[in-house]
Parts: structure tokens; C-alpha cells; sequence
């Protein structure tokens, strides 16, 4: 083969190559951008979801029991019986470390009542 040939082919493997790499770092930054998206949207919809949970049919708590936090714990409900620290989830979400930590310390009955007086 002549060089002037060989010398054509490698210049234009490069190129491809070159384009190749640029096409999957740009991929690659769309993708991190499309999920990043998707995550910020299950959050929202968790977040909308915790609002109405009360309204749903799977609620099995008199909602006028239910007193809204938001954070750590979705909610506290305040039944006959008992107390309930209820936390609601959408889909395959999980309980985040705080979260896990509280779980923890209401299973282990580490909870105390404390009262504030001002005067």
C-alpha cells in the first residue's frame, strides 16, 4: 500500500474516533441530565403524594387524627391506643438515613414526653 493511502486511513480512523468520543460525551451529558430530571420529578410526585395520602382509600387512619410534618416523618397520628409515626412513600423510594434513625428510636421505645412552660 502506499504511505499517501495509509496516511488517509489513519487520519480518518482519528477523525472517527474523535467524533466517536464527542458523541458519547455528549450522550453521556444528556443522560445525566434526563435522569437527573426523572429523580426531580419522583420527588415532586412524593411530595404531592404525602399531601394526599390522607384522601386515599388506603389511609387507614381517621385523618382528623393525622397531623402533617413533612420532615423527618410524613406524619404523626394520633389514635385511641396508640401513636403512629407514619411515613408515606411512592414507589420503590426508601427511607432516607434520618429517617432510619427515627424508625430506630420509636422501635426501641426512646421517646419521651417534655413539657415547655412559659411564663
Amino acid at each position: 500500500m502506499d504511505l499517501y493511502i495509509i496516511s488517509f486511513i489513519v487520519a480518518a480512523l482519528g477523525a472517527c474516533c474523535a467524533k466517536l468520543f464527542l458523541n458519547s460525551k455528549k450522550l453521556n451529558q444528556q443522560y445525566k441530565k434526563l435522569k437527573s430530571q426523572k429523580k426531580s420529578s419522583e420527588v415532586r410526585i412524593g411530595q404531592i403524594a404525602e399531601h394526599f395520602a390522607p384522601l386515599l382509600k388506603d389511609f387507614k387512619y381517621d385523618r382528623k387524627q393525622a397531623r402533617f410534618l413533612a420532615t423527618p416523618i410524613d406524619f404523626i397520628v394520633f389514635e385511641e391506643e396508640e401513636i403512629v409515626f407514619l411515613e408515606v412513600k411512592t414507589g420503590n423510594s426508601q427511607l432516607n438515613a434520618n429517617q432510619r434513625r427515627v424508625k430506630k428510636q420509636v422501635e426501641e421505645k426512646k421517646v419521651r414526653w417534655e413539657t415547655l412552660r412559659i411564663k
